[in-house]
């Protein structure tokens, strides 16, 4: 059995030849809903994966760095400077298309008298100092810049693969999907201009460790490279995705671009990694690069845990494939509490536009196959049950 694969049923039932619209998939956007995020952390670091010594920001009293124009619309792509209380540097951050990255005071080691600084477009628009208050119980600092924002109208799209052989069922039909779903962003999203690049990787010991394939305009050219590739390998459940990550970190990324990296995978990487991963998204994190992780087949709850890690602190939604298409192996039910199930290509185009427009963008009721829990505008409501 390959890495990440789950045994097959007795009797399978005869699958679909790959076509585009099929898969099924869900999101949780761990952003939105920092204190259930926090309750995660602490259940399954406190139970099943308490052994791990797995690396976690906690969201709880972060501080939301929101730079608006003078209509208070939202600033794309604003860099931000970070400095301690006696001058020295520490890492850059970038707003969203939403005009808003945060600090996360307990994760950064947040001290008072830090400073903040804004620049957009080039031009520095003011700074503010991080008041010991804040830092204990969070909330934000609000810049505005003057005159009217320049809305985003670039997107490079990274797609990481993990291309081990249980990973054959979504490779076939991401394989059918990326096209369409790249148009539908640029018809959504007019004058749109977009880069695709891919990385596919295995593991050691396999024909090779990581693939890549540099960004490029040429959408026919990426679907191509794209329908090359084909899974294998694997052999034991963990896989090189912190190669792949780092890999991604080396491509020529635009400054004034929003910058995706889309990974599907359905396995962790390697004990030994799982820091360097990490750390991987971290550097992404200061880059301004939204991680949107895709579980799919099996997901562990390692990985599951590593990949929501990785969209929290990179500003990026956690996305998972669902049974509700019949195809491929079983896929893993999310350790979330509410969820809508719609067509993956649909899931995939809304979450690009959304990150491209900065507005979340949901579904028509048409096209929700199924629900769970009460998820409205990406908000998680979960009702306390009583006597407990």
């Amino acid at each position: 059995m390959t890495g990440g694969e789950i045994a097959p049923p007795d009797d399978p039932k005869p699958q679909p030849e790959a076509q585009a619209g099929l898969l099924t998939a869900g999101d949780y956007d761990d952003v939105l809903n920092p204190d259930l995020y926090k309750a995660y952390l602490d259940k399954v670091l406190q139970g099943e994966l308490a052994n791990l010594d797995l690396p976690y920001v906690d969201a709880n009293q972060r501080i939301a760095i929101r730079v608006v124009d003078r209509l208070g619309k939202p600033v794309p792509l604003a860099e931000i400077t970070l400095k301690t209380g006696d001058g020295k540097d520490m890492f850059p951050l970038r707003t969203g298309a939403n005009g808003i990255t945060y600090l996360y005071p307990q994760y950064d080691v947040l001290a008072e008298g830090m400073n903040v600084t804004v620049t957009a477009r080039g031009k520095k628009t003011g700074s503010q100092t991080v008041s010991g208050e804040l830092i204990a119980s969070g909330g934000e600092l609000v810049f505005e810049i003057d005159g009217d924002r320049t809305a985003a109208t670039k997107l490079d799209l990274l797609l990481t693969l993990d291309a081990t052989g249980s990973m054959g069922d979504e490779m076939a039909y991401l394989q059918k999907e990326i096209e369409g779903i790249l148009d539908r962003v640029k018809t959504a999203n007019p004058g749109l201009d977009i880069r695709a690049g891919l990385i596919v990787y295995r593991d050691k010991g396999d024909e090779y460790v990581v693939r890549d394939f540099s960004f490029t305009t040429d959408i026919a050219s990426f679907k191509a490279d794209l329908h090359q590739q084909s899974a294998g390998g694997g052999g034991d459940f963990p896989e090189a995705m912190k190669d792949a990550l780092q890999r991604g970190l080396g491509f020529e990324w635009r400054p004034d671009a929003v910058r995706v990296n889309l990974l599907v995978a359905d396995a962790p990487p390697h004990k030994a990694d799982l820091m360097a991963s990490w750390d991987a998204a971290l550097v992404s994190r200061t880059r301004g690069i939204h991680i949107v992780p895709l579980a799919a087949s099996g997901v562990d709850k390692t990985a599951e845990f590593l990949m929501r890690g990785m969209g929290q602190i990179t500003g990026g939604r956690y996305l998972f494939l669902t049974d509700d298409s019949g195809i491929g192996n079983p896929h893993a039910e999310p350790t979330v509490d509410c969820y809508v199930v719609t067509r993956l290509d649909q899931l995939v185009t809304r979450v690009l536009s959304s990150l491209v427009s900065g507005e979340r963008i949901e579904p028509e009721g048409e096209d929700v196959i199924r629900t769970v829990g009460s998820y409205r505008a990406g908000l998680c409501k979960v009702e306390e049950l009583s006597g407990e």
